[in-house]
């Protein structure tokens, strides 16, 4: 295996830790759920809503060169910084062939306590919660089944995924639409401005080991 894509025993020990914190914060968020900050939902849904993305698939989330993504906003920060979660369900919805708005599901993001939620820092600078995906999923009409790494990689469908960044907790994690089409495993808002295409045997080695959470995404059942 190439060095890096090695993790440490220290690495998958803060990697469970961050696992904890988020189940922790996510179960406070249900029982507790905070007041929307309406006054800075609203200034960033105007900023988002001018520059709305609707009709094309977002890849360039640290660059913005195709969609403009970059500078559009999450809390206090800017999407090219913490947007991965939002970018994920956007994505996820416009393969479904799901009528999809970037400003529209960020602002849902917000309003109901989908953010982070660490003190100290900017409101969105850690991104959102994975583990709040499948109801922020469910607000907008699918269905989202917990999977893991093995279902993901022996079924067709459209997943979200979430994984640490090489280093574990202090390194942050991202989220990203992983498509299996059967034959490979599409990435998508992974490799700056395009779709990636991997096997079951690179995804195995890129992922396995700092692997979150994952979610089925699908049309909901009548």
């Amino acid at each position: 295996m190439s060095e890096k894509y090695v993790v440490t025993a220290s690495q998958m020990v803060t990697q469970a830790i961050g696992n904890f914190l988020l189940l922790l914060e996510e179960g406070l968020s249900r029982l507790y759920p905070r007041e929307p900050r309406k006054k800075l939902s609203d200034e960033n849904y105007k900023i988002n809503r001018a520059k709305d993305i609707t009709d094309d698939l977002i890849n360039d989330q640290s660059t913005g060169v195709n969609t403009g993504i970059k500078d559009l906003r999450i809390g206090k920060v800017d999407v090219g910084t913490a947007g991965c979660e939002v970018i994920a369900v956007y994505n996820s919805l416009y393969l479904l062939g799901k009528e999809c708005s970037f400003a529209r599901i960020e602002r849902d993001f917000e309003i109901n306590g989908a953010l982070t939620k660490v003190p100290f820092v900017p409101i969105g600078a850690y991104g959102s919660n994975p583990y709040a995906l499948k109801r922020m999923i469910e607000i907008h009409g699918l269905n989202a089944k917990r999977v893991t790494k093995e279902e993901l990689l022996g079924n067709p469908g459209v997943y979200i995924f979430s994984y640490w960044n090489y280093g574990g907790l202090l390194k942050g994690l991202h989220t990203i639409v992983a498509k299996n089409n059967g034959k490979g495993i599409e990435l998508y808002n992974y490799i700056a401005n395009r779709m990636y295409v991997v096997n079951r045997e690179e995804w195995q080695k890129r992922f396995a080991k700092r692997y979150i959470i994952g979610l089925l995404v699908s049309e909901r059942e009548v």
